[in-house]
């Protein structure tokens, strides 16, 4: 008998014997293959006797589907070709060695399975630039995130761009695996050998380091039997590179774990530049334009696209199944159906697993794995916001089947399966954080509310754990760690949103005020977050009963407002406020103080009047620390009226006083004390003040603007330039994120440097934005500082004719307005009018519009075309 009939006798011999075993054990082909976790064509191929010589781990596991004794699985294993015992066919001439696919496939078939889609990744360049190197460095990566994240496409790009000429790569998608004992099965039907063919370690052995890089995809379900054979290739086979994507990480020693974030969003709707340049805005286009040709992003639709985004999370998925809507509905309209998200993203995906066609079934697919307390609690953080705290989630979500000890474990479980997230930015500052993205929290929402009044329950816990938490706040103000507690509580700024929503459903306004009054500080923290803090203010105010209680919501509002820029609104809630709150008491001083600061932003001479009064109340005040604030608000408003030795005399009654308990450093009074000096020409006692400004902000404080630009103005005068450019440069990237308080002096000293260096454009860009910014904001007292610098760029553009047109305005503002431009603003406007005379018809009635008249007319000159 030839070798080749030998050969095709075994394989009739052990096909036989599994149609028999599979017959007594009354299984179909499709039963077993279920059992055995192989696929119903490698059961098909075997028992035709298509299969020379079947894979030893594929035959164990159909001895164990089959339910063999061990002495029948060594019969039964003899049978395929393996072990010593007599088979019970007759035996064959041993097969030629198995030779690995990859050697023998062409260079140009070198890849098998999935191909990255060309333009499948979208804002990933520094990740895939990462991940290359990681995958020269280390054997085994895992790239790990929530459903529908874009791991799959971010791997096989990665081992596109890794590969070589001669490397194969391997895609393994383990979707439809399902037994852990089957992964090795798997990895082998993916090189494209023959159903049973060969043993793993065949086709892995004798690889040189970078010939192979096995992509193992979606291996969550299947992890331990993804890490047992990972763990043996990256142990056994050094030319093996091994790249994993799931949920999970596999927990093995030598695995190196990355985790895929959203595709980063716009921060807001204005911005089309910034709307632009976002990935989740780009890769929603793209997809848009595949069923709408010729869709673009224009500056009237970017607003639509940008919230669109932020609703998706950025979730690549999610983004992907609503612009596949686009072909039927305009974006509008997509927009406006995300209430009910689920059912507008079912679909129509017709490719990826089948758990990833819906976005429901995509969240479904990792809900469903978790333990039952994992999952109640993933339900019920979902009423918290985000993002929170474990501190509020071991407050509000506790009860059966959670013991608050078990929270900490619970918490870890749903980040390592990548339902929950980790909020790195600013720990230092608020401590851990978690959220949810807004997908999955609206799967968990549904998940809580059908479960008869769990829903209810939480909520109103929420308005309970809000109200004693504010408790804890009473005198933190005096407090040493004052800081701490205030952030801590602003970590939990979500939640202290829910509460107040519920407590105003159930018309509790005298607790939602409670909670308000005793958050104030908290809201300060960050301007973002403020906007919402102006909101439940003013509400509550317009909703309690006690007139003095709605007077200190309204200088809360007032407060709030002025941080977020709106000075209009600040002045008009301290104006509300003082009248409701006696003056004397310390919200009462608040409120004055505050008037007052918002009045001088808005050349209000009322405002300048009202200041001796209120140092008299205020140093009457037993509070030494209200004391102080209130003396250096009032100093800072009289240096933005030029009452220079007046403002210091008041900063450093300030100063003085942080010898007292409960009187802490601030940056802002330095900073004001840093801008006296300057403009009184103490250029030591300058960079004194903004040294210990610096000194006093926390080192990740978010706003680093005001600190950077006080002392970039300190070196611009000291005339190191480069160092000045330095800390504008630091500044501006803080700039795009928020408002802060001296935004405007960072935009006035780049124009100051741009100019010096010939750059007159780029002056002019900053010296717009400067204009336009405090218009809108109405801090029109700063226009006095900007005004001269623009008269200045005017004469740089060549446009001296309309730069000698204001300067002879702001010569007649400096000779007969008050309040007169500061020294160093003065100068720059000296420097810019040798040819200009002081215009007629001055002093004007009401300084506030005469300032933003000339405002307007420079921002005309600086907008108009070149001739």
């Amino acid at each position: 008998m030839s070798d080749t009939d030998g050969r095709a006798d075994g394989r009739r011999g052990f096909a036989d014997l599994l149609l028999d075993l599979r017959v007594q054990a009354g299984l179909s082909q499709e039963e077993l293959a279920d059992r055995a976790g192989l696929s119903v064509r490698s059961i098909r191929e075997m028992e035709a006797g298509r299969v020379a010589r079947p894979r030893k781990d594929s035959v164990r596991l159909l001895a164990s589907a089959l339910g063999l004794r061990p002495d029948d699985t060594d019969r039964f294993l003899a049978a395929a070709g393996h072990g010593s015992v007599r088979p019970v066919v007759r035996p064959v001439e041993p097969s030629p060695p198995v030779v690995s696919v990859a050697d023998a496939v062409p260079t140009g078939l070198r890849w098998r399975g999935t191909r990255p889609i060309p333009d499948g990744l979208v804002g990933r360049e520094e990740e895939l630039f990462e991940l290359e190197a990681l995958l020269r460095q280390n054997r085994l990566v895992t790239l790990v995130g929530p459903g529908g994240v874009g791991k799959t496409e971010l791997a096989l790009a990665a081992a596109d761009r890794f590969s070589g000429a001669d490397t194969t790569v391997v895609v393994v998608d383990l979707t439809t695996v399902q037994r852990d004992a089957a992964v090795p099965s798997a990895i082998l039907d993916a090189f494209g050998t023959a159903p049973g063919t060969s043993d793993l370690d065949d086709v892995l052995s004798g690889r040189r380091p970078g010939d192979l890089v096995i992509v193992e995809d979606n291996a969550e379900h299947v992890l331990d039997g993804v890490a047992t054979v990972a763990n043996r290739m990256v142990r056994s086979f050094p030319g093996i590179g091994v790249l994993v994507t799931s949920r999970i990480p596999l927990g093995l020693p030598d695995e190196v774990v990355r985790r895929v974030q959203v595709l980063g969003v716009p921060a807001n709707d204005e911005d089309f530049e910034a709307i632009s340049a976002s990935p989740a805005v780009e890769m929603f286009c793209r997809r848009v334009a595949r069923v709408r040709p010729g869709f673009t992003l224009t500056p009237s639709n970017a607003p639509t696209v940008a919230r669109l985004c932020r609703r998706l999370d950025g979730l690549p998925l999610a983004l992907e199944l609503a612009a596949a809507r686009a072909g039927s509905l305009s974006v509008e309209a997509i927009l406006a159906a995300l209430d009910d998200r689920f059912r507008l993203l079912s679909g129509p995906r017709r490719f990826g697993a089948p758990h990833q066609r819906t976005l429901a079934d995509t969240i479904a697919w990792s809900v469903d794995a978790l333990s039952d307390p994992a999952r109640q609690l993933l339900y019920r953080t979902s009423v918290l916001g985000s993002p929170f705290t474990l501190e509020a989630v071991a407050g509000v979500c506790t009860g059966t089947p959670i013991d608050e000890s078990d929270v900490p474990m619970l918490l870890a479980e749903l980040v390592e399966k990548s339902l929950l997230q980790p909020v790195h930015e600013f720990e230092q500052l608020y401590g851990a954080r978690y959220k949810l993205l807004e997908t999955i929290r609206e799967h968990a929402y549904a998940g809580l509310s059908s479960q008869d009044d769990d829903l209810t329950e939480f909520r109103n816990r929420a308005v309970e754990w809000c109200t004693t938490y504010v408790s804890g706040l009473e005198g933190a103000w005096s407090s040493p760690d004052r800081d701490r507690r205030y952030r801590a509580a602003h970590a939990n700024s979500a939640l202290f949103e829910v509460a107040l929503a519920r407590a105003g459903e159930l018309g509790e306004w005298d607790t939602a005020a409670r909670i308000v009054l005793g958050f104030r500080i908290a809201w300060q923290y960050q301007a973002s977050v403020a906007e919402s803090g102006i909101r439940w203010a003013t509400l509550c105010a317009s909703n309690v009963s006690d007139k003095e209680v709605g007077g200190r919501l309204l200088a809360i509002a007032g407060r709030l407002s002025s941080l977020t820029g709106d000075i209009r609104g600040a002045r008009r809630h301290y104006e509300e406020a003082r009248t409701l709150i006696p003056g004397e008491t310390e919200m009462g001083l608040v409120a004055r103080g505050g008037w007052v600061s918002s009045g001088s932003h808005l050349l209000d001479t009322q405002s300048l009047a009202e200041i001796p009064a209120l140092v008299e109340d205020a140093r009457k005040h037993g509070d030494v620390q209200r004391s102080a604030t209130v003396q250096a608000t009032c100093g800072l408003a009289l240096l933005r009226w030029g009452r220079l030795v007046e403002a210091k005399d008041l900063l450093l009654a300030w100063e003085a006083a942080l010898v007292n308990p409960g009187v802490y450093p601030d940056e802002i009074a330095y900073m004001a004390l840093s801008r006296v000096d300057l403009e009184l020409g103490n250029l030591s006692g300058a960079r004194h003040w903004a040294q210990l400004a610096r000194d006093s902000q926390a080192s990740d404080d978010p706003e680093r603007t005001k600190v950077a630009g006080c002392l970039a103005m300190v070196e611009y005068h000291d005339g190191r330039y480069d160092e000045a450019r330095a800390l504008l440069d630091q500044a501006d990237a803080d700039i795009r994120g928020h408002r802060g308080y001296f935004d405007y002096l960072v935009m006035l000293y780049r124009s100051r440097l741009a100019r010096a260096a010939g750059e007159a454009e780029q002056a002019r860009v900053t010296i717009l934005d400067a204009l336009n910014r405090l218009l809108l904001e109405g801090r029109v007292v700063y226009l006095l500082e900007v005004l001269p610098e623009a008269v200045a760029v005017l004469h740089a553009l060549g446009r001296s004719e309309a730069g000698d047109a204001v300067c002879g305005q702001l010569l007649a503002w400096q000779r007969s307005m008050d309040p007169p431009m500061l020294p160093t603003a003065w100068a720059v406007l000296q420097e810019s009018c040798e040819s200009a005379s002081a215009a007629d018809g001055w002093p004007e009635p009401d300084p506030s519009a005469a300032v933003q008249r000339l405002a307007n007319d420079v921002l005309a000159a600086l907008s108009a075309p070149l001739l």
